[in-house]
């Protein structure tokens, strides 16, 4: 293992890039109901050049994109499972361009199309879940 510049090799407890990852999921979250944000816009929420918070995430082996992938499949499932949103709807809530831009991405997410995914969701919560005896 190689050592850090601060000669400690344990977790960085207390450290922005400790759990970093978590910390941007949740805030992504929010921003990204809110609109468009970029990882500059981001990283000025968290108070530091868009470069750093690069450098943290691939520190955890993740890049901005994926995690806000993550988040926007994250927030179409919920989306599609809890309301009746038409996926038009849908894909201006999650801010793509138009709704086939928002079909081929979830697509690419689940390998199914959001509707046959809503479909199957709605038929998995209508079976009643066996009671253990």
């Amino acid at each position: 293992m190689t050592s850090r510049r601060d000669g400690n090799d344990g977790p960085r407890t207390g450290n922005p890039s400790s759990g970093f990852g978590e910390d941007l999921r949740r805030v992504l979250r929010t921003e990204l109901l809110k609109g468009p944000c970029t990882s500059r816009e981001i990283a000025r929420l968290f108070s530091m050049h868009h470069r750093t918070l690069s450098r943290h995430l691939a520190h955890e082996g993740v890049s901005f994109q994926q995690i806000a992938d993550e988040i926007r499949f994250a927030i179409a499932c919920d989306l599609l499972a809890n309301t009746e949103l038409a996926l038009n709807q849908i894909s201006v809530v999650l801010q793509f361009s138009e709704p086939s831009a928002f079909t081929r991405a979830f697509r690419h997410w689940s390998g199914q199309a959001p509707s046959a995914w809503r479909e199957r969701h709605r038929l998995n919560r209508r079976l009643p879940e066996a009671k253990p005896e």
